[in-house]
This record gives structure tokens, C-alpha cells and sequence, in this order.
């Protein structure tokens, strides 16, 4: 993102939050705000996971879109029903 992009976006956050009359929506804001960097950080399992999925497209590759689809579909037939 560029640094333009992201000062629009700031002042786009900024309206919608002046904007707000939800007292339970600005609290949420609140908490978010004063939470701690740390929340928002991996933990060493989701970054072991991430590593190992990365290890694996380089050794193995990946699989086509079009496949994996068809495999989601039999996998999931009731969420393919119309």
C-alpha cells in the first residue's frame, strides 16, 4: 500500500468514526485501541503452520483451482445444493 493510499484510508476510518452514533461500536474501537501489539502478532504455531505451508507449494506445488473446486464440491455436496 502506498503511503497515499494509506493516508486516505486513515481519513476515510476517520470519518466513518465521527460518524458513529453506536456507544457499543466506539467501545469496541476503544478496546482495539489500547489492546496490545501482541494481539495482533502470530503465535509460533500459526507461524510454524504458515511455514509449513509455504515448504510445501515449494516441494509440491500447488494444485489447480479448477481441481480443487471439483474436490471442495464432492467433499461438500450440501453447501453446492441449489
Amino acid at each position: 500500500m502506498d503511503i497515499q493510499q494509506l493516508q486516505n484510508d486513515k481519513l476515510n476510518i476517520i470519518n466513518w468514526i465521527s460518524q458513529l452514533q453506536d456507544h457499543s461500536l466506539v467501545e469496541k474501537i476503544k478496546s482495539l485501541m489500547s489492546s496490545s501489539d501482541d494481539q495482533c502478532l502470530l503465535s509460533n504455531e500459526q507461524k510454524n503452520a504458515i511455514d509449513e505451508a509455504l515448504n510445501s507449494i515449494e516441494t509440491k506445488g500447488t494444485t489447480p483451482h479448477k481441481i480443487m473446486m471439483e474436490e471442495t464440491k464432492k467433499r461438500f455436496p450440501h453447501l453446492y445444493k441449489r
